[in-house]
């Protein structure tokens, strides 16, 4: 694309020439000629002496790099200042010219000690504030101005922290800390010529160390304001408590032990006995919640201001308990836990959360006593998250969804899921106002509103589904006078990002993308992002471009969510492929896996990221497992390297479409099904079948899908599918298939 776009500009460059040839021969007497082909040459000499300077710029610009990072590993920066400003000046026009003078910096920054003289503090110091004076509105200021807080630290200057601080605030905790201890130890020095004992500014001090205290599991380097804090009798019961509950909250087991631990900073110092003792205990419930009945059997012990102080550990506790216990234990009983909620004098708020957590814990618990028990309870709690789940029992068991539909809150039943089944539950008795509600779902954007069409035209199954698209808007570019001022305003920001991709660095530049775009400034900030998005897409940055189509809330624009990225790889991935086992050749004709559906299960998967990884490890573009990856790999015969592969979009879109294949040979062109075994396992899918019976008609099959994950992800492909088939102007596009549509399941 990239190439594709200098093209077009070479020729609006010649074309221009042409033009203004023309004229000057026209408007004077004196004949004059210009050769096309000269001016051809010279420019094809132009833009080829500019690629071996970017070329030659980008080696420079990596050995800068690596000389600095071992500069600071010999601590001799300051002796090569000039080849490294020389190197910096050679970058000139580059556009990661800004990064290298920020590296060099850092590097200045981290040899500075106590040790080096002022003057050169001060004068480095001036140079940052001039880069930063020089570049406002630069992505990299925040990090200048924070590198100025770190210089001022190395150097153990700390009236000149203190002073910056009034200016700019710090941002690490680090430097928030080594603020306040140099303002307490200038505080200290000025109470010692005043002789003074303490001061306003002292107490606003320690004040907003408390905060910090307050907010944080551990503060580094805060032992002296930790002491005057503790000196001046600020650390009180209730602060520890307050601190121990926001831990609590935040499951901070370690967090929990620093503070029971504390005291260690303070020689000779004894706490409360009994704070101790409840600290340790709530350690040892975030550690094993199974531990609560220990505690919450006692009766609380009530403090001399009528006041709980353990409550909150046995409210947090409760839910996290319950997951210690067995969903298929034997008759399950709310009343023990209505007893704990008296003894702890818990509000009908909390014991009415209690009720939803253990409903929700026993669910689907077979006991007749506890099912009678359930169903009562969800109809008198009316929360939508046991009611919806209620539902979709009903529906995979086929009974009356009329008393849960109308348990639904009002925002419940205006989900577009919930409108589509009250229409389904009504057919029979009122087939106008199924026809009402249909059509006017049918209206809107989303798998149900697709199968609101496919019920209201069962033929086609609504295959006339249009699902809407506002006009996109043209992308800026150099030629369009349109955006002709606005592209110049970002296009350094955009050659920083091109650039960083460049090298792979695909972090930095999300970052430097997303500031960009939260950050123009103007009238139509959304067009402009909306606009930005759809030129990253163009430039094949598909990441971006679906980023910033979130960022600039363009839900109705499906050419920006939707890229088709990576087209080439995926056609040359889908060609037909051999059979996926030797002793099963039949399974070829049925390995067929369609463009769209294989884009929208990587779009779903990663948003087109090529470098997205879960927590479940999990890679690249169609989020392969790597045991997953080696698998199939072995099974169609495909190269794989190893885990890294899988950051390679086309090793990726290659593995991936394999997978697909082989769970299509599964479940021959039912996507419903190999979407739901990608996303939970086909171990899963066989599971929930056995459970359906042969009895489920597809939507009640998509609605009983227990998993929330996988419902939503078998939904969203399924649409994604449709919408991919329409952008790639597919003839006679498909919303559901006959295997899909007309089989029980």
């Amino acid at each position: 694309m990239r190439y594709l776009q200098r093209t077009l500009i070479s020729l609006l460059i010649l074309t221009a020439l042409s033009f203004s040839a023309l004229a000057a021969k026209t408007e004077s007497a004196v004949p004059h000629e210009i050769n096309l082909a000269q001016e051809q040459a010279k420019w094809a000499q132009q833009q080829h002496e500019s690629e071996l300077l970017l070329i030659k710029q980008r080696s420079t610009f990596l050995q800068l790099e690596s000389l600095l990072k071992s500069a600071v590993k010999n601590n001799n920066v300051s002796d090569n200042t000039e080849l490294y400003l020389n190197l910096i000046e050679s970058l000139k026009d580059y556009p990661l010219q800004m990064d290298a003078t920020t590296t060099y910096i850092d590097a200045r920054i981290k040899s500075v000690s106590k040790d080096t003289p002022s003057e050169e503090v001060k004068a480095l110091k001036h140079e940052i504030e001039q880069v930063i004076a020089q570049n406002p509105t630069h992505f990299l200021r925040n990090r200048w101005e924070q590198g100025i807080f770190t210089l001022l630290m190395n150097a153990d200057d700390t009236e000149g922290l203190v002073h910056y601080a009034q200016r700019v605030k710090p941002s690490s905790l680090e430097m928030q800390i080594a603020v306040l201890n140099a303002e307490l130890q200038l505080e200290r020095t000025k109470n010692e010529t005043d002789k003074k004992q303490n001061s306003n500014s002292d107490s606003n001090i320690i004040s907003r160390y408390e905060q910090l205290w307050l907010t944080n599991s551990n503060l580094p380097n805060d032992a002296q304001l930790w002491a005057k804090w503790y000196s001046d009798g600020k650390r009180t019961q209730d602060k520890i408590y307050q601190k121990a509950e926001e831990l609590f909250a935040q499951n901070d087991a370690n967090g929990m032990a620093l503070l029971s631990s504390e005291l260690n900073k303070i020689d000779s110092a004894k706490e409360d006995e009994m704070v101790l003792a409840n600290l340790k205990r709530f350690e040892s419930l975030l550690k094993n919640p199974a531990t609560l009945p220990e505690l919450a059997d006692r009766l609380p012990l009530i403090e001399e201001n009528n006041k709980i102080v353990t409550k909150f550990a046995v409210v947090q506790t409760f839910p996290r308990y319950l997951r210690t216990l067995s969903e298929t234990m034997k008759e399950p009983n709310f009343a023990p836990y209505q007893q704990w909620a008296k003894n702890w004098q818990l509000t009908d708020a909390q014991i009415r959360e209690w009720e939803i957590a253990f409903l929700g814990r026993f669910f689907d618990n077979e006991s007749p006593n506890f099912q009678q028990w359930r169903d009562a309870e969800i109809l008198k709690l009316k929360a939508d998250n046991l009611t919806e789940r209620r539902l979709r029992m009903a529906i995979w068991q086929k009974t009356d969804l009329t008393p849960w539909l109308n348990a639904l809150s009002i925002e419940g039943q205006q989900k577009q899921e919930w409108r589509y089944w009250q229409a389904k539950t009504i057919a029979k008795r009122d087939s106008k106002k199924t026809k009402e509600i249909l059509t006017a779902l049918s209206d809107e954007r989303g798998f149900y509103p697709m199968l609101a069409a496919a019920k209201l035209d069962p033929k086609t199954r609504g295959n006339g589904y249009d699902f809407g698209q506002p006009e996109l808007l043209i992308a800026p570019s150099i030629s369009d006078p349109y955006w002709a001022d606005e592209f110049k305003k970002v296009k350094p920001a955009l050659e920083e990002i091109a650039e960083l991709r460049q090298f792979e660095r695909f972090g930095p530049a999300k970052q430097r993308w997303r500031f960009l775009l939260e950050n123009l400034s103007g009238d139509s900030k959304k067009e402009k992002q909306m606009a930005l998005s759809q030129y990253a897409n163009q430039q094949n940055w598909f990441d971006l471009g679906v980023d910033g189509s979130i960022i600039a809330k363009a839900f109705d624009y499906i050419q920006l969510r939707l890229p088709i990225a990576y087209s080439d790889y995926y056609d040359i991935a889908l060609k037909s492929r051999p059979a996926l086992s030797k002793t099963k050749p039949q399974a070829a004709l049925n390995t067929n896996v369609s463009k769209s559906f294989a884009m929208a299960i990587s779009r779903q998967e990663s948003a087109w990221n090529p470098q997205a990884q879960s927590s479940a490890n999990a890679r690249g573009l169609m989020q392969l497992l790597p045991s997953t990856a080696k698998a199939t790999a072995d099974n169609a015969k495909l190269p794989y390297a190893g885990e890294a592969d899988l950051f390679k979009p086309l090793n990726n879109i290659l593995l991936g479409t394999a997978h697909l294949a082989e769970l299509n040979a599964k479940y021959p062109n039912n996507r419903i099904l190999i979407a739901s075994a990608y996303n939970a396992g086909a171990h899963r899918v066989e599971k929930w079948l056995a459970r359906a019976n042969g009895k489920l008609e597809m939507d009640e099959f998509v609605a009983s899908i227990p998993f929330y994950e996988t419902r939503g992800y078998v939904q969203n492909v399924l649409t994604y599918d449709f919408y991919y088939q329409i952008l790639q102007e597919k003839e006679d596009p498909q919303t559901f298939s006959n295997e899909e549509f007309d089989r029980l399941y």
